[in-house]
């Protein structure tokens, strides 16, 4: 029998058990444990810790994952697809707003400073328009 039938083979023993572990009731399994000499309540409770074990330990390093993403974004802002640090988005909207033929009126704003959010709105605002500046340096 060459390698290929081998494998075909034994996949197929793998399909059927776990078929008929699937289609077991738990009756079945606890009469197949037993015969084995194990306690399903202590095979039970040891599989559970096993699982809860794993998902505890995924869930770890989803949040390792996840805090490091968090430090390296932080600071920066999407604007079309590209993340952009928020000090560049006001240099960005200041080079946009001094290009020949863009409208510069914007509205009172009391002596207060324009917010990043503000500042993003603006950029995007000016996109909608058309006025969008070239990415390549």
């Amino acid at each position: 029998m060459n390698k290929h039938n081998e494998q075909k083979r034994f996949n197929g023993t793998m399909a059927a058990v776990d078929d008929a572990i699937l289609a077991a009731t738990p009756a079945e399994i606890a009469e197949e444990l037993r015969a084995l000499g194990i306690e399903p309540s202590a095979a039970a409770t040891a599989m559970r810790a096993r699982i809860g074990a794993a998902v505890r330990a995924r869930g770890k390093k989803l949040m390792k994952s996840a805090a490091e993403q968090a430090r390296l974004d932080q600071g920066l802002k999407v604007i079309s697809g590209h993340a952009q640090p928020a000090g560049d988005l006001r240099t960005k909207l200041a080079r946009l707003l001094s290009r020949p033929g863009v409208p510069t009126t914007l509205a009172a704003r009391d002596g207060r400073s324009i917010s990043d959010a503000d500042v993003e709105s603006l950029i995007q605002d000016l996109a909608e328009l058309g006025i969008i500046e070239n990415e390549e340096p």
